[in-house]
């Protein structure tokens, strides 16, 4: 009788804390925004050359998927204010499954300025008196064809800070990470092997630009890897420790229109995917100059089938006609949307 009455109120207990715990989840689900799906009766459904926004989306009779959430993480230089890391994400809470697209900082943006890399896109908008956030979602939104729903510029002293606390990554370093320059204060000295890496080491790691054959690209796979390792020892985890408190501190130093509700959410999600399920990409992109400087141009086939496979949030296909980018063809530069701002600058 007494292994009865004990075994009744484990189980009471335990359902009183899924319960508190499913609570929670749904409150942090409902903190999080959702692009609107109704659309006015007779509105033109056109969607030519336009951004798959709500409105856009909604116009063609295209719907958001259930439970999926698109969101935009950027790191800042502390040095320059560009933005050099720019991911672009989909989370799909039901199927948990997370995918991320890492943006070339090189990347052409249709834009009128003197540099074109989106890497500028956010210090450029700052410096001209409007939002860095909004600036950089729009070349964003230009590249994908949508709008990410949440947006996140980090600086590199709130990732130290936060993987700090974290208490740190374990990660083999494939080679000797050897480089000085005092003009960005960026002094890395890290020896090759499996480590537990700290915040310093983690940004620096991360920074690190010598020796890659293929310059950007190989340095946004050592990212990648070293991303894979960090979900993949929370996941074991099945926590991230600390986790309040890094939630505070990303709150509290990030320039982003996400709730600590939602971090914490995201987070969440995160530790419930399988390792596999956490998946990184980078953006087809080949090299070219122009107005005499070094770009990376989107190769727009193979991105399209990328967009749809790992981002689109909806219901149908993203294509060209909803996204503004220029391109190459045939040793050509042509745009998605049939015009590219001040083309001279291309050719000069």
């Amino acid at each position: 009788m007494r292994k009865r009455h004990s075994f009744l109120k484990r189980t009471i207990k335990s359902l009183f804390y899924f319960a508190l715990i499913a609570s929670a989840a749904t409150s942090l689900h409902e903190a999080l925004p959702r692009a609107p799906v109704s659309a006015d009766a007779g509105e033109e459904r056109s969607v030519q050359n336009q951004p798959l926004s709500a409105t856009a989306m909604t116009r063609s009779g295209a719907e958001r998927c259930d439970a999926v959430y698109t969101l935009l993480l950027a790191g800042v230089d502390e040095v320059s204010g560009n933005t050099d890391t720019i991911l672009v994400g989909r989370i799909d809470a039901e199927a948990r499954r997370m995918d991320f697209v890492s943006i070339p900082r090189d990347t052409y943006v249709n834009l009128p300025w003197d540099v074109r890399k989106i890497n500028c896109v956010y210090s450029g908008t700052k410096a001209s008196g409007g939002s860095g956030l909004e600036g950089l979602r729009g070349a964003v939104r230009s590249l994908t064809g949508f709008e990410p729903d949440c947006c996140a510029v980090v600086d590199l002293g709130t990732v130290k800070e936060a993987i700090e606390l974290m208490g740190g990554v374990y990660f083999d370093v494939p080679f000797d990470m050897d480089y000085e320059d005092s003009t960005q204060n960026l002094h890395i000295h890290i020896p090759a092997g499996y480590q537990c890496l700290n915040g310093e080491q983690c940004v620096q790691l991360c920074r690190y630009r010598k020796n890659y054959v293929n310059g950007d690209l190989d340095r946004i796979a050592l990212q990648h890897d070293f991303l894979r390792a960090a979900a993949k020892q929370f996941i074991s985890f099945g926590s991230i420790p600390n986790l309040a408190k890094v939630v505070q501190l990303v709150t509290a130093s990030v320039d982003s229109d996400l709730t600590a509700a939602n971090i914490a959410y995201f987070l969440r999600c995160a530790i419930q995917c399988r390792a596999e399920d956490l998946r990184f990409y980078t953006m087809p992109n080949v090299p070219a100059d122009a107005g005499g400087l070094s770009y990376t141009f989107v190769e727009l086939d193979e991105w399209l089938s990328l967009i749809n496979e790992a981002l689109n949030p909806f219901d149908v296909p993203i294509t060209a006609e909803n996204l503004d980018l220029v391109y190459l063809q045939n040793g050509a530069f042509r745009s998605t949307a049939g015009l590219i701002r001040d083309e001279g600058y291309l050719y000069r």
